[in-house]
């Protein structure tokens, strides 16, 4: 008996998904923990493999339709086997974009990278709408009518907002026009670390298997400080500050899809080691696009770094419906004056951005004070 494969919440706040793309054609075979689909929710692009093995019968789910949670994608069974009437569609298929262009993205992209006008191309897929096997189909039979140059306008590739780049687009953009953004800047030595660091980073391998930089502990003395600024550990939810009970961090990461921000638990009881290890498992992961939704959510506050890059100092932009981000810049080696004689000093900048209708910008100045004084004395940390 054929098996429905329906959409499955992926995450506590997931209630609708989009698909994106049929990774096996109807009539193909498929093992169990095979590659079906890709499935966009409201964090991130999920790749979906199939619960059970068999003969793909029906692909239900129509590419750049928003389903419902539970809504049935497609009927997996035995070649040959019949597939029940479909029931009336759901009322998620009306946002499908069935009215919006003919040609799906990856279609798109496929045409474009070959220079061929995929609106000229027969559509086969619902509605006739143009699917990336069917200009796949043009380009190897040569019926693909290349796109015509419009000289009224500058030559350039245009790239639809698709995965990754199009939730950061709608939910920053969103929250940009809603949200007070405030920011405000410190400048922090980071020198005892530093020396710290020479010292026991054999030490530190040994004992965490990781080698700490500046990174984790900003993370660790930020987890630590929130617990004394629970105003600043808060979200903005129907009209009302919720204070969380957990410190969790959201730690930004670019990869080649965008950004992503998985979130290190409960990360006022970690210890440094901890945070540090938690954090490159993270990466490697969000590199390999093996992050789970549930890896994805739950952040009470985030920290995004451009150190690495060269920025001096940056103003991020708040992950709704979080209160604050801390942005990290690079730490430079400069002289600076101290008791009557100049000095070498690792200086960084720390720039907070904060939500100004929950909080106000003197309690903000303190935890940036507060910060500095942890990282400027970090022994009780590192111990």
């Amino acid at each position: 008996m054929a098996t429905q494969f329906k959409l499955a919440a992926m995450g506590h706040t997931m209630e609708t998904g989009r698909v994106v793309e049929w990774h096996i054609s109807e009539g193909e075979s498929i093992d169990e923990g095979q590659l079906l689909i890709s499935i966009e929710t409201d964090k991130t692009v999920v790749d979906v493999n199939s619960p059970v093995s068999g003969v793909l019968l029906k692909a239900v789910g129509q590419v750049d339709a928003e389903y419902d949670v539970g809504d049935v994608l497609a009927w997996i069974g035995d070649a040959g086997e019949t597939v029940p009437d479909q029931p009336l569609e759901p009322d998620s298929k009306k946002r499908s974009v069935a009215v919006g262009p003919r040609v799906t993205p990856v279609a798109q992209r496929l045409a474009d990278r070959h220079g061929i006008n995929a609106d000229a191309v027969d559509g086969t897929g619902p509605d006739g709408r143009v699917t990336k096997e069917d200009v796949q189909r043009a380009i190897d039979d040569g019926t693909a009518a290349t796109k015509a140059e419009n000289k009224s306008v500058p030559a350039g590739e245009v790239v639809p907002l698709s995965g990754i780049r199009r939730i950061t687009a709608e939910r920053l953009s969103t929250n940009w026009g809603v949200a007070p953004h405030v920011s405000e800047g410190i400048e922090v030595d980071f020198s005892r670390f530093e020396s710290y660091r020479v010292e026991h980073e054999t030490v530190w391998q040994e004992k965490w298997g990781a080698a700490l930089g500046p990174n984790d502990l900003i993370l660790a003395a930020t987890a630590q400080v929130l617990k004394d600024h629970p105003d600043l550990n808060a979200g903005f939810i129907d009209g009302a500050i919720c204070r969380y009970n957990e410190v969790n961090l959201g730690v930004a990461i670019d990869i080649d899809g965008g950004l992503v921000v998985p979130v290190v638990r409960n990360a006022d009881k970690l210890s440094i080691g901890e945070i540090a290890r938690t954090v490159r498992e993270l990466a490697v992961k969000a590199r390999e696009n093996k992050l789970t939704p549930d890896e994805m959510e739950g952040a009470t506050f985030s920290v995004s770094n451009l150190g690495g890059l060269g920025i001096d100092w940056f103003t991020p932009v708040l992950n709704p419906p979080q209160c604050g981000i801390l942005g990290i810049g690079r730490i430079q080696r400069v002289p600076r004056y101290s008791s009557d004689k100049i000095v070498a000093c690792d200086l960084g900048t720390l720039v907070l951005t904060f939500d100004h209708r929950l909080i106000d910008g003197a309690p903000c100045a303190r935890f940036l004070s507060q910060l500095r004084g942890v990282l400027e004395a970090p022994e009780a940390l590192l111990g």
